[in-house]
């Protein structure tokens, strides 16, 4: 079955794996937004234990993923039950949360979180690569790009009305539990698996093949990049505007909220559909001189000494437009990379530069703010000026693929 979107037919499937997708991003938010908010103001922790306990999400992280890619191509196991035990290991973190008096109930709390994250977006973008033919899957990932806005937008708002609301603040995280309770009963009764099992080879040797495949070894230069700026515009920026440009906190959310993840929601499939003239590498490409632009504003509107709240508005939005071209895109590419049989390794490969990012983008950006004012002005320019590298690595894909094209074909 088929439903039309913005002109087009996208699979079932494609649609449960967007409900699916905005559900987890709501919990999602709920967590990972609210965490150090509740625990620092209202139970007491300090920012460092909280710290400490997300970081071990992290690591856990690196090897949910791992275990991802081996249980989504796995015969036995397959996406929709890997994505059955994401939701069942969300709710496991949103629970032990919402009963955390201590920090070691609250590093299981976030180790099984950075399982169920790995777990999750293996499978589920391994089953949208299943269910789409590749003139439809940057399209397909973007609308599940905007579902993930709209998730994690709608979350942080929602948990802000929660928390003033709720008798006690740590009840907010039994929110979570039911958001993901409600994404694992999705996954039992409408998911399903569409992958063709006829080759499917061993665990060692997916891994094997993947990490010896040359163009995804070289796109994760790349991928890394992507996701150092995207940490750092999720992390760092903010506080850049509050620290440097003297814009109060409340300002500044409000701008990340609606120039970033609503902007970002509401034209993320116009602008995709405008790609589909353009290979995956030239769409990445735009990307990446789209993202170096938006830093070049950074620090040009520091430099200068003009950051109003419309400017900063405005290099939120130049961000969204970055964003919202990369995460389909580079989804659909990887897509064309990996064999059918290896998608969830191929995938879980990938996810991995978002562990390496998510330390390179806050230990950098953190060093920067707290540097004297030129040198953080300096940062933003020499950020910018590294999209060139990115470029390069492209570039270098690209001449591989004229003796064998992986263009995205005519729509």
């Amino acid at each position: 079955m088929r439903f039309s979107f913005f002109g087009s037919a996208l699979p079932r499937q494609v649609w449960i794996q967007a409900a699916g997708r905005g559900l987890y991003q709501l919990g999602s938010a709920v967590l990972l937004f609210y965490m150090p908010i509740v625990f620092v103001n209202y139970s007491g922790f300090s920012a460092t234990q909280v710290g400490l306990a997300t970081s071990a999400g992290a690591v856990s992280g690196f090897f949910g993923n791992l275990l991802g890619g081996s249980l989504t191509d796995s015969p036995r196991f397959g996406r929709r039950k890997t994505l059955i035990v994401a939701g069942a290991a969300a709710m496991i973190t949103a629970l032990l949360t919402s009963l955390s008096q201590t920090l070691w109930l609250l590093v299981v709390a976030n180790l099984f979180f950075g399982i169920s994250t790995g777990l999750y977006w293996t499978a589920a973008d391994a089953a949208v690569m299943d269910s789409t033919q590749p003139a439809q899957r940057q399209e397909a990932f973007s609308v599940l790009g905007v579902t993930d806005n709209l998730g994690f937008g709608l979350g942080t708002l929602g948990g802000g009305l929660l928390l003033a609301r709720l008798p006690s603040a740590i009840q907010i995280f039994a929110a979570a539990a039911v958001l993901f309770a409600l994404f694992t009963l999705l996954m039992i009764t409408a998911a399903a698996d569409q992958r063709d099992d006829a080759e499917i080879p061993a665990a060692q040797a997916g891994w094997k093949q993947a990490l010896t495949d040359r163009k995804l070894l070289i796109y994760l230069l790349v991928n890394t990049l992507f996701i150092t700026y995207m940490a750092l515009v999720n992390g760092s920026l903010p506080l850049y505007f509050v620290n440097f440009g003297g814009t109060p906190e409340l300002l500044v959310s409000n701008l990340f909220t609606w120039g970033f993840i609503g902007l970002g929601a509401l034209v993320q499939v116009p602008v995709v559909k405008l790609l589909t003239r353009f290979s995956y590498l030239q769409a990445l490409m735009l990307s990446l001189g789209i993202w170096g632009s938006g830093f070049l504003l950074v620090w040009l509107s520091g430099t200068l000494a003009q950051t109003t709240t419309w400017t900063e508005f405005g290099i939120f939005a130049v961000f969204a437009i970055a964003a919202i071209i990369y995460k389909p895109t580079s989804a659909a590419w990887i897509a064309e990379l990996a064999p059918n049989s290896l998608r969830g390794i191929y995938t879980a490969i990938a996810y991995q530069c978002w562990a390496i990012g998510y330390v390179i983008g806050p230990i950098a950006g953190g060093w920067a703010l707290d540097q004297p004012h030129q040198v953080t002005e300096l940062f933003w320019l020499v950020v910018g000026l590294s999209t060139v590298a990115g470029l390069l690595v492209l570039l270098a894909l690209q001449r591989q693929d004229q003796a064998e094209p992986v263009a995205l074909p005519e729509a």
